[in-house]
């Protein structure tokens, strides 16, 4: 078993192991890496502006989840505070993230992220002819080429931190469950509900979100803690779990709000295969099921968000999605039953839950693990 550490043992609530100054840290190797990037072309007038907005892009709004998680893997791991080469690694995974978010906008046309401008439509409307026929053809390469560019950025941050051969096999891995991911995604996204099954949407929220958001960044952390293969086993299966119960509550929140008041309801508007789309699809009865597919061809709009969303708060499929999201929580504690790990560092991972909306308390998951 992993000794116990000190930072594990005093660690009695999420905000113990990943504080709100990590957030300022993460963001100061950031921004030093993005201007020590743009220091290269600041004399071009075509690109010094175009990289402006880029690093304004990646430093708005988010949440950091990635490098936070991947901070809190190591101190639990470790029992230390983070240190240079730690932090670099760390902030690296959110230059992943903003390539992944870039691509992701490209891929499903949209024009806001975060309540602001995607990054193409930002630079669509800083061209001099921002309406003219081909300007969004070039938004649309140019955001092509600053994900590749982003990508590029992370991979030197790891180089340049000296990371380790098995820490970038572990984050090469990630890259490629999540292209794998949206690809499954892209293909889903007109496929017949009857057609696809609970394993292959299972299988595309692993790779897309679990392994991305969670399980890879829990794993980097430990192995920047210097731990092996034991700890990485039991993560993974700590981390792919939890990772599903986030995505099901992402799902469920982006069904909280009522569409007849507004707002934007992106999943429903392109008919996104979720589980709770699919879910409800086998909760209904034949006509709510033809209902369902002919809502699916309407125009979009709101009328169609509104028929969607009836058909699914009356299936049941909500209350399925919240039972299923405690079911996959508690098969995440249960991961960690036989991890090398001392009693203090079971709870502090466990801590982590309660960094996800929707979470239950730390107490709470206490002891429930130990019940």
């Amino acid at each position: 078993m992993i000794g116990a550490t000190s930072v594990a043992a005093r660690a009695a609530a999420p905000e113990r192991l990943s504080p709100r100054t990590d957030r300022d840290r993460i963001d100061a190797e950031l921004i030093e890496n993005l201007t020590e990037a743009g220091r290269g072309f600041a004399a071009n007038a075509y690109l010094r502006p175009l990289w402006e907005r880029t690093t304004a892009f990646v430093l708005r709004g988010g949440k950091r989840i990635r490098p936070r998680l991947c901070l809190a893997s190591y101190r639990v791991a470790s029992g230390r505070e983070p240190e240079g080469a730690t932090w670099r690694v760390a902030a690296a995974l959110e230059l992943f993230h903003a390539f992944m978010l870039v691509h992701d906008d490209l891929i499903d046309g949209s024009m806001l992220r975060r309540d602001q401008l995607t990054l193409h439509e930002a630079i669509r409307r800083d061209l001099e002819e921002p309406d003219a026929p081909a300007a969004s053809k070039r938004a649309l390469d140019l955001g092509l080429v600053v994900g590749d560019l982003l990508a590029a950025l992370g991979h030197r941050m790891l180089a340049r931190a000296g990371a380790s051969p098995a820490i970038q096999r572990a984050v090469a891995e990630v890259l490629i469950d999540t292209g794998l991911g949206e690809a499954l995604d892209v293909f889903y996204e007109t496929t017949p509900l009857d057609r696809i099954t609970e394993r292959q949407l299972l299988d595309a929220y692993l790779r897309k979100t679990s392994r991305y958001t969670v399980t890879g960044p829990l794993i980097v952390g430990a192995l920047l803690a210097g731990q092996g293969r034991p700890l990485v086993r039991a993560l993974r299966r700590f981390g792919d779990r939890l990772g599903l119960a986030y995505q099901l509550q992402n799902d469920l929140d982006a069904l909280a709000v009522d569409p007849t008041l507004g707002g934007d309801h992106p999943d429903l508007d392109s008919g996104k295969r979720t589980w709770i789309l699919w879910k409800a699809h086998r909760l209904l009865d034949c006509d709510g099921r033809r209902m369902l597919r002919e809502a699916l061809t309407d125009p979009v709009g709101p009328a169609r968000r509104i028929r969607l969303w009836r058909l699914i708060q009356s299936s049941g499929a909500l209350e399925a999605a919240r039972g299923q999201i405690e079911i996959w929580r508690d098969e995440a504690m249960a991961a960690l039953g036989s991890a090398p790990l001392e009693e203090s560092q079971r709870q502090a991972y466990l801590a982590l839950i309660g960094l996800f909306p929707g979470a239950a308390s730390p107490a709470d998951l206490a002891g429930k693990a130990t019940a």
